[in-house]
């Protein structure tokens, strides 16, 4: 696998992105909108305490990571079905190999989080800052389970997406490619609302730790649920993280299997996935 090779398929994502009008509004759009509902509700937000306050953020982090889900596996399923339509990707096999063109269409998308989830922290730095909001210390330990649960978040969505989307025929079908992240990432994200609204509700139970440690092997749902569950629910970082690695070594072992039928659907053949043949009827 040819860095530069990866490289440059990875900055043609970024920069198709970075020149999207659709992309740049769903970057902005929040911004705009979270600006003005600040600014709106100042007071209300400055006689909050510290800890009021960032529980509050807390609980804005599953919307805020099923948001991006959305984002970028979109980014992702448009660029799998837009192969299948290429004319010159069976030349471009013969140049770059399928495994090269995959992981550097993921790693595009992980660079283009990764300077998305830089501006809205920048940003909020600056609203705390301009609008005097009183944020209790970060608990460090936190963010960082948080960041790498995210990263791993998206990573599982991308693989589900390219799962189904390598069997996608054409643009039409392209929300099918998105079907299995969403409908684990919604499941995840709205039971990590629940536990954030209702902290250390359950905490205290043993069976809910091990359906929780149980939970978090799954990829896409067990990302959404780790952070709140550790955060709100007194699962220790211990069984977080030891979930995290079992779900690391699940995905690892879906993309060495999604590579062949990503090379495969390049080659333009006519297989079917078996859900999206329920669901087509064909």
């Amino acid at each position: 696998m040819s860095k530069s090779q990866l490289m440059a398929i990875a900055k043609r994502i970024v920069s198709k992105q970075l020149k999207s009008f659709s992309y740049l509004s769903m970057v902005f759009l929040p911004v705009i909108v979270g600006e003005a509902a600040v600014y709106r509700n100042q007071e209300f937000l400055q006689a909050l305490t510290a800890k009021q306050l960032s529980l509050g953020l807390y609980q804005l982090m599953p919307g805020l990571a099923a948001f991006l889900c959305a984002v970028y596996t979109g980014i992702l399923a448009t660029e799998v079905v837009a192969d299948r339509e290429a004319k010159l990707t069976e030349f471009l096999l013969a140049i770059v190999d399928a495994k090269t063109q995959l992981v550097g269409k993921i790693l595009g998308t992980v660079i283009l989080l990764v300077l998305h989830c830089l501006s809205y922290f920048l940003v909020l730095l600056a609203t705390v800052v301009i609008f005097k909001l009183r944020l209790a210390m970060v608990d460090v330990k936190y963010l960082v389970f948080s960041l790498l649960s995210m990263l791993l978040l998206l990573g599982a969505s991308l693989i589900w997406t390219v799962e189904a989307g390598v069997y996608i025929q054409e643009k039409e079908q392209m929300a099918l490619a998105m079907l299995t992240p969403v409908i684990l990432v919604m499941t995840g994200e709205i039971l990590a609302t629940v536990y954030a609204c209702t902290p250390h509700m359950f905490a205290g139970m043993l069976w809910f730790k091990i359906f929780l440690v149980v939970n978090g092997w799954v990829p896409a749902l067990g990302t959404c649920l780790l952070p709140v569950a550790v955060s709100t629910q007194g699962l220790p970082y211990f069984w977080g993280y030891f979930s995290l690695v079992v779900q690391v070594i699940i995905l690892v072992i879906m993309f060495k299997k999604v590579l062949p039928k990503y090379q495969r659907g390049l080659l333009a053949t006519k297989q079917r996935h078996p859900i999206i043949k329920a669901i087509l009827g064909k």
